[in-house]
Order: structure tokens, then C-alpha cells, then sequence
């Protein structure tokens, strides 16, 4: 057995350097995921190189950003072009092709068979502002609904939805009022102990519903809020921040009949789970449930910074409805930027031509072949996920569930931190993701190979980890 020091791999004196520059200018309140000494130089398709030439096989994609991979030519093609014609101009002013194509793109691969209207911004966080915005303005009513484990950003509206760490809250009250956070359907680790889908029973207007959105309709709709005073239900199809958690089957359709009874705006946010990561366009596809307002980032310009709101037309554009937002309402200086939109566009030609596929396929084979780790490992208690969205949940004992205590070593990290700063040893990045589990998330253009080296890594460590903890 290989003993684990948990020390932080060596680290070279150009390394060093620069990581010393980047403390001595850069904010403080960075992710620990910086502990990691990676100092890129370059990366290509699911490889990230380092200045010493050490080259990594990238499992996190930047928070499953780069879904096209690394530096994928006919991006870097499209933004050639592009930048060559028009860097920057107001989108919102005036007009170019860039950002009408990629709008009318989104609305053609967005679920729902109505009218749509786009709004861009530059990161997900605004496309959460903006949704808060449209929902408010549209139903004039004040109270919304979150979930607890989600995650929507980090400015105040994103803080206030989200219920993912309290760090990510602490200090920074007074936030926006009269949102309720209900749970979301983290079976594995219920919070009324109960079972699925035995607790699937009761009916909600011929809908069965899981006892957590029971809990919406007859604790918080008949105790704490009146359901006509709520303009909006914000959910990530798939939970991506709070640890890769996929909901039961009738979820999202219960949501939908809930919010359309109450006359709600129901929002998916698909940031991280949209634009191919589960095998099909949209997370939300495979259960065939249209929100009224999808979010969309990370993926939608390989790397650059965009995000996308596409909603109902009744909802963004006062010429279709009077209670739409109106001019002026909102805005964004960079988005729809017409370099970034060529980009956009690209990216979406790149999934549509095989990565939805790849990612169904080689997704099916490392979520078989890491149930068939967990089997071999008792720290691991679930393996869960769609396509290339895989959580892993770490566990002290498989029976009780219990999780390991969030400071395992003298050095003060967690059990997460402890696998992920070893695989990254053994060349392979990874990312934790929730109180508990790891996520895999790796570039859409991964191959099978790819898969097999990466589950090599990681029941490796797994294994000594394991031994060590015995």
C-alpha cells in the first residue's frame, strides 16, 4: 500500500513564482480548488498542459465550461474572423449578425414550442439577475422559490436563490427578501428520511408528487405564502454545485403543473446541466418538461464569457405582452458581444455535429464502470448523473450513509480534497462538488480511452485512501 502524506505535490521555482505574483495582486476569496499548484501553459481538446510540460487529462472542464473541448480550431476559427470585422459595439443599441444567430439558434434547440426572446449578459450570474427581473416584472408579485443545495451565482440575486454553503451567504445580509428555499429531492440523503418512490403518493391534480414538493403545496403554500404571491420557481434540472444530485423522474413535470396552476413563471437553470453535459440538449429533455425560462452559460462560447436567458416572448417583449420588461428595463454593456456570439455560434455547430451523442455514450460507459468501482470500494456510496454529469458520493459507512467529517487530516483537508489532490498527482483533474461527493465533468469530445485512463486514476486512489482510513 502506497502511504497517502497529503502533502501538496512538489512545486517548481517557476511555478513558485508565479503562483507568488498571482497572491500578491489577486483576491483573497478564491475556491480551495486553487490549492492545487496548477500552473497552465496551454491546453488542447481534454488536455491541460503546465509551464514544466506536464500534461493532465482534465476531468472538471473549468466547471464544465470548455464542452468542446480546449482551443477547439473551428472556434478559434470562427473568433479569427470575427475579430477581424467588428470586436465591440452595443448589442443593445445597435444590430449585427453574430448576436442574431446565435439568439435564433437557442430558441430552435431550447425546449417549448412558443414564441421565444433572448437576452445575453456575460456570465450566469446575469442571467439569474435577469430572470429575477423578468419574473418580478411580468407577474408583479414579490415572493419566489429556491431550492436548498442550489446554486445561481455569487452577485445578490445569485446569493440570495442559492442554498449550496453558508460561505457563500456569510456576511453579506441584509439579502433579497421573501425568497423560500424548499428541499430538493436529494434522495440518497433525504431530509424527511424517507424512501423513493415510496414516498411518491400523493396526486396533485392527477400528478404524483414526491414528498418534498408535497411539502411545497400543502406546508409552505398553505402556511407560510399565499402560491399567488409567487412570480417565480428557480431549479437546476440537475444540481450541479450541490453535488451532482438528478432528481426523480416526475420532478420537473410536478413543477411544471404546480407552477402553471398558480399562474408561476417557472425558470430551469441549465448552466452547468445544459448544452449537451447530460446527452441530450437540455438536462430537461429527458423527462419532455419546457420551463418558461431557460438559463444558459458555461458552455454556450467554449470558454469565453457569455450566458443566455431565453424565455417565453409574452414574458421579454412588451410588443407580445404589455407586461413584459420595457425598454430600458435592463441591459448589458458586453453581452451578445459580437466576438464572443461567433464564438457562441460556432460552439453550438460543434455539439450538434456528435458531442450530444459522445457525451450519451461515453457517459453510459464511465457511470457503468464507476458503479462497478463503487461496488469494489466501501467509501463510496452512490454513483449518480446523466451523460458526462457523474457524482460520486463519499461515504464512512455504506450502511448508515455517514459522510466523512469535513477535516480528515492534520492539515485540514477534506475527503474530497484529499482524492482530488491525489488524482491531480497522478495527472488527472477533478473536482469535489457538495458537502460529500465528487464531480465528473470533463470536454464533450472525451473518448472511451479517455474514460478508462481516468477511471484508472481514480479507483487507484480510492483504493489507497480506502486502506488508509480503515
Amino acid at each position: 500500500m502506497k502511504k497517502i502524506d497529503y502533502t501538496s505535490p512538489k512545486i517548481s521555482k517557476k511555478a513558485q513564482e508565479l503562483m507568488d505574483r498571482d497572491k500578491r495582486v489577486l483576491f483573497g476569496a478564491h475556491t480551495r480548488t486553487r490549492e492545487i499548484p496548477l500552473v497552465v501553459d496551454y491546453a488542447k481538446g481534454a488536455r491541460v498542459t503546465d509551464i514544466e510540460g506536464k500534461t493532465y487529462l482534465d476531468f472538471g472542464a473549468g466547471f464544465a465550461v470548455v464542452g468542446t473541448g480546449h482551443c477547439h480550431p473551428d472556434v478559434i476559427d470562427a473568433v479569427n474572423k470575427q475579430i477581424k470585422k467588428l470586436i465591440h459595439i452595443s448589442g443593445s443599441d445597435f444590430y449585427y449578425e453574430p448576436q442574431i444567430e446565435l439568439a435564433e439558434k437557442l430558441i430552435k434547440i431550447t425546449p417549448g414550442k412558443f414564441n421565444k426572446r433572448v437576452y445575453f449578459g456575460s456570465s450566469g450570474a446575469e442571467a439569474v439577475e435577469a430572470t429575477l427581473k423578468i419574473a418580478r416584472h411580468f407577474t408583479r408579485r414579490p415572493r419566489m422559490i429556491s431550492f436548498i443545495g442550489a446554486f445561481h451565482g455569487r452577485t445578490f440575486a445569485g446569493m440570495t436563490m442559492s442554498g449550496s454553503k453558508k460561505i457563500q451567504r456569510a456576511r453579506f445580509s441584509s439579502l433579497i427578501p421573501e425568497v423560500y428555499h424548499i428541499p430538493f429531492p436529494y434522495c440518497y440523503r433525504c431530509i424527511f428520511d424517507k424512501t423513493y418512490p415510496e414516498c411518491t403518493k400523493k396526486d396533485f391534480d392527477g400528478m404524483p408528487l414526491p414528498h418534498c414538493l408535497s411539502y411545497l403545496t400543502d406546508v409552505v403554500f398553505e402556511r407560510l405564502i399565499d402560491p399567488e404571491d409567487v412570480s417565480l420557481i428557480l431549479v437546476e434540472p440537475i444540481q450541479g454545485e450541490g453535488g451532482y444530485i438528478v432528481p426523480p423522474q416526475e420532478f420537473l413535470p410536478a413543477l411544471r403543473k404546480i407552477a402553471d396552476k398558480y399562474g408561476i413563471v417557472l425558470a430551469f437553470d441549465e448552466i452547468q446541466c445544459g448544452l449537451g453535459r447530460t446527452g441530450k440538449w437540455f438536462a430537461c429533455d429527458h423527462v419532455n418538461t419546457a420551463p418558461d425560462i431557460i438559463l444558459i452559460a458555461k458552455a454556450i462560447a467554449s470558454g469565453f464569457p457569455m450566458s443566455a436567458t431565453v424565455g417565453k416572448a409574452e414574458l421579454m417583449d412588451p410588443e407580445v405582452n404589455a407586461m413584459a420588461w420595457r425598454p430600458g428595463a435592463h441591459g448589458s454593456t458586453f453581452g451578445g458581444n459580437p466576438v464572443i456570439a461567433a464564438a457562441g455560434v460556432a460552439s453550438l455547430d460543434i455539439i450538434e455535429n456528435g458531442l450530444i451523442e459522445n457525451a450519451a455514450k461515453v457517459g453510459d460507459f464511465l457511470k457503468q464502470r464507476m458503479m462497478e468501482i463503487m461496488n469494489r470500494h466501501k467509501i463510496i456510496g452512490e454513483v449518480r448523473g446523466m451523460g458526462l454529469m457523474i457524482g460520486i458520493e463519499l461515504v464512512q459507512d455504506k450502511g448508515t450513509k455517514e459522510p466523512f467529517p469535513q477535516c480528515v487530516t492534520t492539515n485540514g483537508k477534506n475527503i474530497k480534497e484529499v482524492i482530488t489532490g491525489e488524482c491531480f498527482k497522478q495527472g488527472l483533474i477533478l473536482y469535489g462538488a457538495g458537502t460529500s461527493s465528487l464531480r465528473i465533468s470533463p470536454p464533450l469530445v472525451i473518448t472511451q480511452d479517455d474514460a478508462t485512463e481516468a477511471l484508472r486514476i481514480i479507483e487507484e486512489v480510492i483504493t489507497d485512501v480506502e486502506k488508509q482510513f480503515s
